[in-house]
């Protein structure tokens, strides 16, 4: 961005603020009234909160430069969380500040006490709006800090964060004064699950500058008192790159110093900003008994100029289930012509017929003139039989070329005798790459996804979560990082033809309330490292809902079967089938040092369980117990996976039940067992038991201790994920 280059002399006296800020994290923030607040910020907190002028139509804000003196303009929340309790300003005044400089701020918004619960938004009942919350005035003796060209934010470009939209941080020769008001409210957003809220929960800023020359710019920080950062300030507004938002105000009379991004010539943001991470905005979500799949093209990608085509082929999951929902999603990148980056100019044939995408979404590999990216999404009323023919031509001239990477068909199919899956899509396209000789940061490079879709936990018996990007040919395997609100796969990608695929077991890292995904590149874009994030799908199962047994005959008892996710080192999972009852119940597992009193089995003992049901009004009809035993222990104790068995004692005797053998995941392999009913179980070994050796296996997950897997190619049934309910829907 450039100076202006009007010089008009101020009338100032001396310069204010001797206080040099201590760092960009980690030290106490003195606010304009003298107090302190705990500056905390040890990473990212650039996606929650925004800076708008439209709360309710655009929450996720906009880069606004004005020379209205007064105005009025809000600070948004749209993080997963759902909440800020204490909401800070930051007021940056460029240059000298003039003896009888004055900025009114009137502030509301809503006040509640800060809970004490990790991550828990107040609720309805506990929030007070408080119209002018904080009036008051800032002068020239309230700008505590020495002048600097940057803004506290973390790790991010740390001495080197701009303070508005475009600026140039290196020119040390337009410093900003910059003051921190503590606003005295919160700030709420829609993940709070509260409705009707005034201003849809932002904080609302009117301002009024006086005697003002030069150039201010707004920025917006937020405080929590529990979190998963811990207690202080952590989060601030993005200012760089896709996902920006910020207010500026260009003074009566510029006296030198920096003008108001878009204001003249010089706005790019820098040669790669485009590579920064965005948000999906694009989301949906619904429920069916039955079963989704994702089938993915595994031809190479194919290089198209202007007039030639190229042809894509996906064989649809065969079956007779009724298809609730499918969608053809087409992957173009590289779009370019004579260097310059264009938006490619595409024609589809489906099967021979010309179709149309409902949505296309683009964005730049790079900066101003770097090559396009985009995906094409087709919403299909039906599916064809036998094999999808999708041909693809440019249409451009000569020498505009682009990438055809290929594509994904993703089908959500109903059938009542399965279990029920709650599916949720985010879809778009977003290209990241690390490239620190332009200032774009691994904490810069990250694609958010919010997937809001309630979710009840004790009845969720499992979840995958799957995500689709294209990258460069080098990443066989084990590129990028992809993460489910706390935990983070790295390597997370296998290579399935052109494409890039994660899929993950996702079970244990859900949120009842909103899940975030997160997608991560890990190369340099100067090694080919450009990441183009395409599609997330993450799907759930849930036990058999009430009243859903097939065949139920006249007379007899409904039942209905609940997965419970166990917090437990050994048993991670237990479904139950009881007769059929509204109220709660919960099944609980507990370790026992013996058994019991009587004689413990033959051959070795791996573990004794108790399990017990609280709340139910009947005893169950039938178990089932997902386990691990380390791999280690089995192979110590001379025995096989097939040898590991769950057992029972029945009239002094040790009953052994239908168990069944998966695959090693994270040094342990995973049992599946069916019984009747409660008691106290014993896990343990002898050689020749028998055990079933599952021949529908499960993908290993990749984590931060094992090297990712490959993901198969071909679609993904989640029948093979939920075998577990499947066998209690045989039984």
């Amino acid at each position: 961005m450039l100076l202006a280059a009007v010089c008009i002399a101020p009338a100032v006296a001396d310069d204010v603020g001797g206080i040099t800020m201590p760092g960009t994290s980690n030290f106490d923030l003195i606010l304009s009234d003298g107090m302190t607040k705990f500056f905390k910020f040890e990473g990212g907190g650039l996606n929650a909160l925004h800076v708008t002028t439209d709360p309710e139509s655009e929450p996720y804000g906009q880069v606004t430069t004005t020379e209205e003196q007064s105005g009025v303009f809000y600070l948004s929340e749209t993080g997963g969380r759902g909440f800020f309790d204490d909401m800070i300003l930051m007021v940056a005044v460029n240059g000298a500040v003039p003896d009888d400089f004055a900025l009114h701020i009137r502030a509301s918004g809503y006040r509640w006490t800060p809970t004490p619960a990790l991550n828990m938004p107040p609720t309805a009942d506990q929030i007070e709006y408080v119209d002018g919350a904080y009036e008051g005035t800032i002068t020239k003796e309230n700008f505590k800090y020495s002048p600097q060209t940057w803004k506290p934010a973390g790790n991010n470009l740390p001495g080197a964060y701009p303070i508005y939209y475009g600026q140039d941080v290196s020119d040390g020769s337009n410093p900003f004064h910059t003051v921190y008001i503590d606003l005295n409210v919160g700030n709420i957003g829609k993940n709070s699950q509260i409705d009707g809220l005034k201003d849809m929960g932002a904080v609302k800023i009117e301002y009024e500058f006086e005697n003002f020359g030069t150039f201010a710019a707004f920025n917006s920080y937020g405080w929590c008192n529990q979190s998963n950062q811990g207690q202080g300030i952590s989060w601030t507004n993005r200012i760089v790159g896709e996902g920006s938002s910020g207010y500026a105000v260009i003074g009566t009379a510029p006296q030198g110093g920096d003008v108001a991004p878009g204001s003249g010539e010089g706005s790019d943001t820098g040669a790669s900003s485009g590579l920064s991470g965005s948000e999906f905005t694009k989301q949906e979500s619904g429920e069916v008994n039955g079963h989704v799949a994702l089938v993915t093209t595994n031809s190479a990608p194919a290089l198209l100029d202007g007039g030639g085509s190229a042809t894509l082929s996906l064989v649809p999951p065969a079956g007779t289930e009724t298809v609730k929902k499918a969608t053809l999603y087409l992957f173009v990148d590289g779009s370019k012509q004579d260097d310059i980056g264009i938006d490619p100019a595409l024609r589809f044939t489906l099967n021979g017929r010309s179709v149309s995408p409902d949505r296309t979404v683009t964005d730049r590999e790079g900066g101003k003139d770097a090559p396009v990216a985009a995906t094409y999404s087709f919403d299909m009323d039906r599916l064809p039989e036998g094999a999808l023919s999708i041909e693809v031509t440019n249409t451009g001239t000569q020498g505009a070329v682009c990438t055809l990477d290929g594509g994904a068909l993703l089908v959500v199919c109903e059938d009542p005798a399965l279990s029920q899956v709650i599916w949720q899509v985010a879809e778009g396209c977003d290209a990241v790459a690390i490239d620190d000789d332009n200032g774009i940061y691994e904490e810069d490079v990250v694609t958010k996804m919010i997937l809001d879709e309630h979710l009840d936990l004790d009845c969720v018996g499992a979840a995958r979560l799957y995500v689709v990007g294209t990258g460069p040919g080098a990443w066989t395997d084990g590129g990028g990082r992809v993460g489910l609100n706390d935990r983070e796969w790295p390597g997370a990608f296998g290579r399935n033809g052109s494409m890039l695929l994660a899929d993950l077991d996702a079970t244990r890292s859900l949120l009842p309330r909103e899940n975030t995904v997160t997608v991560r590149a890990q190369k340099n874009v100067g090694d080919g490292g450009v990441l183009v994030n395409r599609l997330a799908v993450l799907v759930t199962t849930r036990g058999t809902p009430v009243s859903a047994d097939a065949g139920v005959a006249a007379g007899t008892v409904p039942t209905m079967t609940k997965a419970f996710l166990i917090d437990n080192p050994v048993v991670s999972q237990v479904a139950v089938t009881l007769p059929e009852q509204r109220s709660p119940f919960l099944v609980t597992v507990e370790d026992a040092e013996t058994a019991g009193g009587g004689a413990p089995p033959e051959g070795e003992v791996y573990r004794y369980l108790k399990l017990r049901l609280e709340g139910a009004k009947a005893e169950p009809t039938f178990l089932a117990l997902t386990f691990r035993v380390p791999s280690a222990w089995i192979a110590d104790h001379g025995l096989k996976a097939e040898d590991i068995v769950l057992m029972r004692r029945v009239g002094g005797e040790w009953q052994a039940f239908p168990t069944v053998a998966g695959e090693e995941k994270d040094g342990s392999v995973e049992f599946t067992a069916q019984a009747e009913r409660l008691s106290l179980f014993v896990i343990g070994g002898k050689a020749g038991n028998g055990a079933i050796v599952s021949e529908t296996k499960t993908t290993p997950v990749a984590s931060a201790t094992t090297a990712p897997q490959k993901s198969p190619a071909g679609w993904f049934p989640l029948v093979a994920a939920f075998s577990l309910l499947m066998l209690l829907r045989r039984h």
